[in-house]
């Protein structure tokens, strides 16, 4: 499962990065903590916005 994280994430991954994570691990964990979102079509342009600010 595609995530995107939005906090970093000591050894797992940096805020803005994109990564491959398994699902258990993204919808159990990560999304329920606010660390990561879905890297759905409309979040990766969401955060491709936010870099060109």
């Amino acid at each position: 499962m595609k995530i995107i994280f939005i906090k970093d994430l000591a050894g797992t991954g940096k805020k803005g990065e994109i990564k491959e994570v398994k699902p258990g691990y993204a919808r159990n964990y990560l999304i329920p903590k606010g660390i990561a979102i879905e890297a759905t079509p409309e979040n990766i342009r969401q955060l491709e916005k936010q870099e060109q600010l």
